[in-house]
């Protein structure tokens, strides 16, 4: 589908969601009712995804250096009784901020290099770096970036990368095995800041007297899958948790904290082992804490490490904690089931006073003989409002579709959603899920700009992430999201 970002991919989204329903279609014709044992084949590559520097970098940046390499890290996961196959995944995180649109191109670009597998079975999922090289470019950003490296130039090297390591994952799968546990560390924060009026602002000001309290819960789980060859020898690992990719900063391209966390893990379990980060709901906490710095800051100095590297530290802890506890129960005969679906979801409505601030702001900039690049990226997201507004109007933006995908592997949930959903929704799906263990990943399978998902209180409170300008879909599109991710599981752990 094409990316929100642009007309066409507005139109094509409102032909999608005419209906107004919310619509649950089962992409997969049938699965089993009841997940049963069987063997598991696993495959693992990983891809150097960094362009040459200087480049485009996400938001209105360009990286001068590089600080480390971005990388795509791919699984793939077969299940087979005999020689029938029973189910597949491929999983792929990327060390991109977000991926509007990239995934239908790149299963298209697959389409001819991957036969045998089923491409709607593909997940891409980014960590939200924000030192990452930018992958597409808003239509209303006309900004020549020089000699530094385009976002049109940029995704066909990302696909051909990307490409190979999911061919290499895919053609070197093999019998293996698979374990799970959970893990905590402290690496997430609540970032919104809320004052005594009860507005609220993203990274607010916690030093000033009308400062009354941190809005949301923080969850410092950190949910680990390791998967082993024939031999029991460790060839990859799945690290999630409810924390952004955004420790580090500055004109550089950057991995960020996932750079280190696989650093120290190569230093451990071996140069080869292919680390895969995810994210789960996480659209206001951050990496930065919002106060006790100056405490915080004196003991990364004690410890010879910048923030990066402090939050890398306290993950490989905690999967150093982990690993050796479920190489105790290491599984060869799991079910692996996998669902993909396309869901209608409730869109957050534009209201007359936020179409005419909007609007206003958009006639305002388009008068103005020249502009900014801020500027004309600020005028994006005004226009994105002034064109949901039209389209309601006609009755178009009523539902936003999503790609959602549900995994059983052994005891674990596995779910993905394309937002910057709000930690409280995933503490809703998780408390709800009749798995074992639930694994949640934001910022995946988008098939166009998701933006935030914010809570009841949040859109109360206003501030950044909580308003219309990056909310496709509200808190009643949310709910409908934790209904039917939560069923979905259900099927899947049926008793």
């Amino acid at each position: 589908m094409t990316s929100i970002h642009s007309l066409d991919g507005l139109a094509v989204l409102y032909r999608l969601a005419s209906s107004g329903a919310v619509v649950l279609t089962l992409i997969l014709a049938s699965f089993p009712s009841i997940a049963t044992p069987a063997e598991l084949w696993i495959g693992a590559a990983t891809a150097d995804i960094t362009p040459e520097a200087p480049a485009a970098q996400e938001g209105v940046n360009v990286a001068t250096a590089i600080r480390d390499r971005c990388l795509a890290s791919v699984l793939a996961l077969e299940s087979r009784d005999g020689d029938r196959v029973l189910d597949q995944a491929v999983l792929v995180s990327c060390d991109l901020c977000i991926l509007p649109g990239v995934q239908e191109g790149f299963r298209q670009y697959l389409a001819a290099r991957q036969p045998g597998f089923d491409l709607r079975k593909l997940s891409l999922a980014a960590t939200h770096t924000h030192t990452s090289p930018m992958v597409l470019k808003s239509p209303y950003n006309d900004k020549d970036y020089g000699d530094a490296v385009q976002p049109k130039d940029y995704l066909p090297f990302l696909f051909q990368r990307m490409g190979d390591a999911v061919t290499q994952a895919w053609k070197s799968r093999a019998a293996g095995a698979v374990a799970w546990g959970l893990g905590h560390a402290v690496t997430g924060h609540n970032r919104r800041v809320v004052y005594r009026d009860g507005t609220a602002r993203m990274h607010g000001n916690t030093n000033d007297p009308n400062f009354s309290h941190i809005e949301g819960y923080e969850d410092h789980a950190v949910d680990i899958l390791c998967f082993y060859d024939d031999q029991r020898r460790l060839k990859a690992t799945a690290i999630t948790m409810a924390c952004t990719a955004q420790a580090a900063g500055g004109p550089v391209i950057s991995a960020d904290f996932w750079h280190d966390v696989r650093q120290l893990l190569h230093q451990r379990y071996g140069p080869s082992l292919c680390v895969l980060g995810f994210v789960a709901p996480a659209g206001d906490q951050t990496p930065r804490v919002q106060f006790r710095k100056e405490a915080e800051a004196r003991m990364e100095r004690l410890r010879g490490l910048d923030r990066a590297q402090e939050i890398a530290r306290r993950v490989v802890a905690a999967f150093d904690d982990v690993a050796p506890l479920i190489a105790k129960d290491i599984r060869s005969d799991v079910p692996l089931v996998h669902l993909v679906r396309q869901v209608d979801l409730p869109a957050r409505i534009v209201t007359p006073a936020e179409y005419e601030a909007a609007k206003k702001i958009c006639d305002e900039m388009d008068a103005k003989e020249t502009r900014g690049h801020r500027e004309w990226y600020w005028r994006g997201y005004q226009g994105l409002i002034v064109e949901r507004h039209l389209a309601q109007q006609k009755g178009e933006w009523k539902t936003f579709p999503i790609e959602m995908h549900v995994l059983r592997l052994g005891d674990v949930a596995m779910a993905t959603n394309p937002f910057e959903l709000f930690l409280d929704y995933g503490i809703q799906i998780m408390a709800r899920s009749p798995a074992p263990q639930t694994i949640l990943i934001e910022l995946a399978s988008p098939a166009g700009y998701a933006g935030y998902v914010p809570t009841p209180r949040a859109v109360q409170a206003g501030g950044y992430s909580a308003e219309v300008l990056v909310n496709m879909i509200g808190p009643d599109g949310a709910q409908v999201l934790v209904d039917r991710t939560v069923e979905a599981i259900g099927e899947l752990f049926k008793k």
